[in-house]
């Protein structure tokens, strides 16, 4: 049986990508808290801005329009302000978009786990128990057929009260936990979640769990693999 990570847990993040209007602020491109000090960081400039606008400036003539249809016009010197404002301030609203999303998919990917299976990477918790790891690797047919790595499968043997379902929830709690913090959790070095980009699926074996863990980013896949293999039992 093959338990898929819930979508519903993907739904913030998805609204706040397809939201979002400025570079870097879809909610993957970094972690909360960078979002909410890029977030800052705009509110700041879109004030400097606003302050520098005059609404009663004395107008400067200029000419508007393109090719022979330009005339003479009357434009405010400021206003130019009042546009840079606006558009931090529409920057600033994206970045908070984006963490709120990453607040709310880890809130509702790690509800009701223990604060340990939330603060413990699933595979330090049963790192005696883990039974193999291998290459996840892609095929393709075709002329040219192509095998591509794409990350790792850990196998990990049956425990008493281990059920697919509920790995698979620790799993996406901590893949949702990962895109909070931005991907950067050196506490845990072993741990083939962290990448980012990286999905989890969790299937029984009959002996145990398979947890299949893929990045559609090359370099991301080749983290996962190597974080993998640290987890790998010793040959006897």
């Amino acid at each position: 049986m093959t338990v898929r990570p819930a979508l519903v847990l993907l739904l913030p993040l998805a609204l706040a990508a397809c939201a979002a209007r400025t570079p870097g602020a879809k909610p993957h491109d970094m972690g909360e808290a960078q979002h909410e000090a890029e977030a800052g960081t705009h509110e700041q400039a879109a004030t400097t801005h606003a302050e520098q606008y005059d609404p009663n400036a004395p107008l400067e003539k200029d000419l508007c329009g393109a090719g022979k249809g330009r005339r003479p016009c009357w434009t405010n010197p400021t206003e130019a302000h009042l546009r840079e404002s606006e558009q931090h301030r529409r920057m600033a609203a994206d970045h908070r978009a984006a963490s709120e999303a990453l607040r709310e998919a880890e809130a509702s990917a790690c509800v009701g786990l223990d604060p340990a299976d939330v603060d413990l990477s699933p595979f330090e918790q049963y790192s005696a128990d883990i039974a193999s790891v291998e290459p996840l690797v892609v095929h393709r047919g075709g002329k040219t057929p192509e095998h591509r790595i794409v990350g790792a499968t850990v196998t990990v043997r049956a425990v008493e009260g281990l059920t697919a379902e509920w790995l698979q929830r620790v799993v996406d709690c901590h893949v949702a936990r990962n895109a909070s913090v931005g991907h950067d959790m050196p506490e845990m070095p072993s741990c083939p979640l962290v990448p980012k980009g990286a999905t989890a699926t969790v299937s029984s074996t009959g002996t145990g769990f398979a947890v299949a863990i893929r990045s559609d980013d090359s370099a991301a896949a080749e983290d996962i693999l190597a974080r993998a293999k640290r987890l790998a039992p010793a040959a006897p």
